[in-house]
């Protein structure tokens, strides 16, 4: 029977919402609706409202956050085994989040795979999930994924015959705007961008039924959005240089409020000197739509409900935060079946059992004296000041409890500092009129190391000079200084001993 999904976009200002009806060979559009949020408040009556329009009934709901609430890391792993990666990655990361690992939540996708594994990570804060997920399902709505806004429109693109190898995805709407790079077809970059505001057609269907007015001149509008793409460019620029590749994207896709902007396209195009494509998803040759859907159907606004509602979870690149605690408890079919054969196994084991209970029931005994003998051995060794033992293996474990949060107090760092305090010290130390570029900042626990490109090899001895000079550090050595290889830059890297 064909499944009803529910492709559930949630931004700031604004609830969309796609249904659709089918399997991944066809799919029928039965509703496309957007509601504006109105005030602080206005979430539960958007929905409400939403929910009325395209209906209740739906067999999966998918939805996704907004992107700048994560955090991306592209990594490389020793090994190729997704089971490894997923075990030693918190781990890995550990080291680079500002927040202690615990309070957040995983997944990833495998970009490449050689001798090592290319990855690009992604974390979300447990409580901002745990906020999105009461939000929604205090109408109802418990959603069987939760992806990364934006990422299933790129899945989609990629699906796509005549989409090429390596293209950039962009969604520009008024206050924000996510990119996504790609090469090879595996999404490799992914980042969002605060905006001073984007401007938008006076009346369009579908936003504020007609009530948003725009007052920003179409100076104001190309000078907005020329600044979003140097932002895009020096982005992608920085990635390429830190894997010292040369990244040529043969095309642009965009979406979002701004792509109602019939400006938008040629911008985007002359800037980047590549051909600009506005994305409708609604042209798909799997998707249909009556006339009546048809023409409340906006591409602009409803690309990213649509694909959500599209979203294959066998294939392509997306995430899911539906894990750990928020793991959805799935229903097994076929209950008759399974008591059956859950009978006749209870029976089987219920015959060895009862033949082997006297001899196991012995051999349990012998083994686990052993292993209190061996447990308060390792305590006595471990804890020599306690002296009074009653149950050595809850003792330790609260002896270990209290050795970890008193480790991740400060994640992975010891000595003087929290990250931030750090990174705001080294922001301050380094004048804004120096001509420097850090492409890359690693802190561990006895040093930090800033590696990057500035014009002289003055320039690099006064950075060195200033942060000399800093609480948390005791000393500062430059590791190496080197022109680069057009011989204008200097490259270099500046080695930080933290201070105790």
């Amino acid at each position: 029977m064909p499944k009803i999904i529910l492709g559930l976009e949630i931004s700031d200002d604004a609830i969309t919402a796609v249904q659709v009806k089918g399997d991944p060979k066809r799919y029928q559009v039965t509703g496309c609706d957007r509601v504006e949020i109105e005030g602080n408040d206005g979430f539960d009556d958007a929905m409400k409202s939403l929910l009325d329009r395209i209906g209740h009934a739906n067999d999966i709901c998918i939805t996704a956050i907004p992107g700048e609430e994560a955090s991306y890391r592209n990594l490389q792993m020793p090994f190729r085994d997704t089971k490894k990666i997923r075990q030693t990655l918190p781990f890995e990361i550990e080291q680079m989040l500002p927040f202690p690992i615990e309070e957040m939540v995983l997944d990833f996708t495998v970009n490449k795979r050689s001798g090592h594994s290319e990855i690009l990570a992604v974390s979300v804060k447990k409580s901002l999930i745990s906020k999105y997920l009461e939000q929604i399902n205090s109408q109802g709505i418990d959603p069987d994924i939760l992806d990364i806004r934006g990422v299933p429109v790129v899945s989609w693109l990629l699906r796509q015959e005549g989409t090429p190898e390596d293209g950039i995805y962009i969604e520009i709407n008024e206050k924000m705007a996510t990119m996504a790079l790609y090469l090879k077809r595996r999404v490799v970059l992914i980042r969002t961008f605060a905006l001073n505001g984007l401007s938008i057609p006076p009346t369009i269907p579908g936003i504020g039924n007609g009530k948003k007015t725009d007052t920003r001149t179409p100076v104001q509008f190309k000078s907005n959005l020329l600044s979003l793409c140097a932002m895009v460019e020096n982005t992608i620029h920085a990635f390429a240089s830190q894997k010292n590749e040369t990244v040529r994207p043969k095309r642009i896709f965009f979406t979002g409020t701004s792509a109602l902007n019939p400006e938008t396209e040629g911008l985007l195009s002359r800037f980047f000197k590549i051909p600009a494509e506005h994305i409708n998803l609604g042209r798909d040759k799997r998707v249909h739509m009556d006339e009546d859907i048809s023409e409340n159907w906006n591409p602009a606004l409803m690309n990213g409900a649509l694909a959500l509602a599209l979203r294959d979870s066998r294939h392509g690149q997306g995430f899911n935060f539906r894990k750990d605690e928020f793991e959805i408890k799935k229903q097994h079919s076929g209950l008759k079946k399974e008591i059956r054969r859950s009978v006749i196994l209870f029976l089987v084991i219920l015959v060895f059992v009862a033949v082997d209970l006297g001899v196991d029931y012995y051999f349990m005994e012998k083994r686990n004296r052993m292993l209190d003998h061996k447990i308060t051995e390792v305590f006595k060794q471990t804890f020599p000041e306690v002296k009074r033992i009653v149950d050595p293996l809850q003792q330790l474990k609260v002896k270990l409890s209290e050795a970890k949060r008193s480790a991740v107090s400060h994640p992975g760092m010891k000595g003087a500092g929290k990250v931030l305090d750090i990174l705001k010290d080294i922001s301050q130390r380094v004048p804004g009129s120096l001509n420097v570029h850090i492409i890359r900042m690693v802190i561990d626990p006895d040093t930090v190391r800033i590696t990057g490109y500035t014009d002289t090899f003055n320039t690099v001895d006064n950075i060195k000079n200033g942060l000399e000079s800093s609480v948390f550090f005791s000393h500062a050595t430059i590791s190496s200084a080197n022109l680069d290889r057009t011989g204008k830059r200097v490259k270099f890297e500046i080695k930080l001993q933290r201070a105790q």
